[in-house]
């Protein structure tokens, strides 16, 4: 599982970090870059988790279906998200300049093998 964490980290220019997490603020397994070593992913996507449960809860008022996909943009950086099932998501942190399109894409193409080894 750190592996594909760490391929997704790997294959995504400006990426930082990825974590596996459960919607319930629990996190599975994470990749922190060598150069981004001090990177508290873990506290970021544990805060962010809780947002999330209301942004699923929203889209499911509003009849929109499911949800599968989230991208938070801030100034000093992005926050892709994938949603593997009910219980689970996983994240990629960008830096600022980080490639959005890429990062979306390598977490799409990630999602199937990584929901297979929960």
């Amino acid at each position: 599982m750190i592996e594909l964490l760490q391929k997704i980290v790997e294959s995504t220019p400006g990426a930082k970090a990825a974590i596996l997490m459960g919607f319930d603020g629990i996190s599975v397994a994470q990749f922190v870059a060598p150069q981004d070593d001090e990177l508290d992913v873990e506290s970021m996507a544990t805060e962010l988790s809780f947002r999330f449960m209301e942004l699923r809860t929203a889209a499911a008022s509003l009849e929109m279906g499911s949800l599968s996909d989230i991208a938070i943009q801030a100034e000093y950086g992005t926050v892709l998200v994938r949603v593997l099932s009910e219980e689970y998501f996983v994240a990629v942190l960008l830096e600022r300049t980080g490639h959005f399109g890429k990062g979306r894409w390598v977490l799409r193409s990630t999602a199937r093998a990584l929901a297979a080894q929960l």
